[in-house]
């Protein structure tokens, strides 16, 4: 019989991606926050928008912040591998051939991201209403009209505020198909750089949690920052989010949601059985026999370190 209602499948369907979308994070701290919150709080994060050349009157954009937490859906065996690099700028040219090397050997998603990550189904990403991101080729015609149309929204007073808006929210699930990316690296001599590297975005497979816009405004906070005086405090407004009162804004979760708990090696791992053992029974929101619920979290660690050998 026809039915005009969506089918929901009961399983994961995903065939060509991972049915899990994986949250990176560099530091111990990070994890052990969102476990005892049992939520990912949305940062503000610089990205680069100057392939659309939006403009305002002389003043052009060239970056914004946008309010996000970000995930990816790379298939779980290729996560650890290493891919080429394609540096550029003066910093990358100094580095000496062993470098480089080091560099190619050690050039994966976990050495952008982070070693620790939250990792659960696309199901439960669809159901909080994440996005795939919308890479955008800049020489394509919907990037030269989604540019123009950008630039009106600044020029034109007559276009109904919900369009303009429409528009605006936008920009926050856009990213180039490529360009450039920071990253930091420890130099032969043990002195740190930042070098340059030139990516294909695309193959980050990535995923946006955006707050909604409603909750947004019921807050007065705003998902972009396009001001260029403002966009270099985004860490510090971000470190404002861990307020109680933003939890609205938070991406909030259940225990159960968890697929994966990836931590960088066997020590990390003992760190992360502790943080787990000493969560309050008030983050467990069923109170019957929490010692078996951590030990089912706990049973969800996985460790980098032999992910990188098994796999």
């Amino acid at each position: 019989m026809p039915t005009n209602s969506p089918i929901y499948l009961p399983y994961d369907d995903y065939a060509q991606s991972a049915n899990t979308l994986f949250h990176f994070m560099k530091k111990q701290e990070y994890l052990n926050s969102i476990l005892l919150r049992r939520a990912i709080i949305p940062r503000y994060c610089i990205e680069t928008i100057d392939y659309l050349n939006i403009r305002n009157g002389t003043r052009l954009f060239n970056e914004a912040a946008i309010l996000q937490t970000c995930f990816c859906d790379i298939p779980f065996h290729k996560l650890a591998d290493s891919f080429a690099v394609n540096g550029v700028g003066d910093v990358y040219e100094s580095l000496s051939k062993d470098e480089r090397a080091d560099l190619e050997k050690n050039n994966t998603h976990f050495a952008y991201y982070g070693e620790y990550a939250v990792a659960f189904s696309k199901s439960w990403g669809e159901k909080k209403h994440l996005q795939p991101v919308h890479y955008l080729n800049k020489n394509s015609q919907y990037a030269k009209d989604f540019s123009a149309l950008f630039s009106r929204v600044f020029q034109d007073d007559d276009i109904p505020e919900e369009y303009s808006q429409d528009v605006i929210n936008r920009l926050a699930y856009i990213k180039p198909l490529r360009g450039i990316m920071k990253r930091r690296i420890t130099r032969r001599d043990s002195s740190s750089a930042t070098i340059e590297i030139y990516k294909n975005f695309h193959d980050e497979r990535e995923w946006r949690y955006v707050p909604n816009v409603e909750v947004l405004t019921a807050l007065n906070t705003e998902s972009i920052i396009a001001n260029p005086y403002i966009i270099p405090l985004a860490d510090e407004i971000s470190k404002g989010l861990e307020q109680d009162r933003y939890k609205k804004l938070w991406l909030d979760f259940s225990y159960d949601d968890i697929r994966y708990i990836i931590v960088p090696n066997i020590l990390a791992r003992i760190e992360i059985i502790k943080t787990i053992t000493d969560l309050p029974d008030s983050c467990f929101e069923n109170q019957d026999d929490i010692f078996m619920q951590k030990n089912v979290l706990i049973s969800k660690i996985l460790v980098l370190e032999e992910i990188r050998r098994d796999w």
